[in-house]
């Protein structure tokens, strides 16, 4: 991941929902577009998923010009690639974000927030 990638930690809530199906959305599209649509399917080796990076569990994954509209536009890049090393890939990222506790770090308010904060009482 790249340094200045902002992850959108706590995936439960709905904002970062949307905005990971926004990215997933827009980089799969470019597979369509450079690969055509059964991009996923044509390569006799075995399925394919379109990969993409920034990952799309970031701030800046495919469609953040679409949410930001100062972010430069189709600054991301996507490839498919076999579909267990993408799941591999995911796995990998998710259980990274899972063990460095990588928050977004804001709620929508703006104050500072931290899921694993716990009051003892």
């Amino acid at each position: 991941m790249g340094e200045d990638d902002v992850v959108l930690a706590g995936q439960g809530r709905e904002v970062a929902q949307s905005r990971y199906r926004a990215n997933r959305r827009a980089a799969v599209s470019m597979c369509v577009t450079y690969w055509g649509r059964n991009y996923a399917t044509s390569d006799p080796a075995g399925p394919r998923e379109c990969d993409e990076y920034p990952f799309a569990s970031t701030y800046e994954g495919a469609a953040q010009s679409s949410k930001e509209p100062s972010a430069p536009k189709n600054n991301f890049s996507a490839l498919p690639i076999p579909k267990p090393q993408n799941g591999a890939g995911g796995t990998i990222l998710a259980l990274f974000h899972d063990k460095n506790r990588i928050l977004d770090g804001q709620e929508t308010n703006g104050q500072e927030v931290d899921a694993y904060l716990m009051a003892i009482i």
